[in-house]
């Protein structure tokens, strides 16, 4: 098993990792996330490796998801 950090990397690294995990169904969220929370993004990416399952990453995406609304309606 294998981590990335996607920290020293564009967010958007990041999205096209987790999006692997739903073959694009998850884009438009993960999208959103990254414009409200990309820190996030990046660290959920950086803890998941390619051999997690996609439900595992979906739970992922659905924590940033609930993160993105919290800062989208604190801002």
């Amino acid at each position: 098993m294998t981590l990335d950090n996607f920290f020293g990397k564009p967010v958007g690294a990041a999205v096209l990792f987790l999006n692997n995990f739903h073959f694009g169904g998850r884009l438009n969220d993960l999208n959103r996330c990254a414009r409200l929370v990309p820190d996030d993004v990046k660290g959920m990416a950086s803890m998941l490796s390619p051999d997690n399952s996609a439900e595992s990453a979906g739970y992922a995406i659905d924590t940033l998801v609930s993160w993105a609304d919290d800062a989208q309606k604190n801002s």
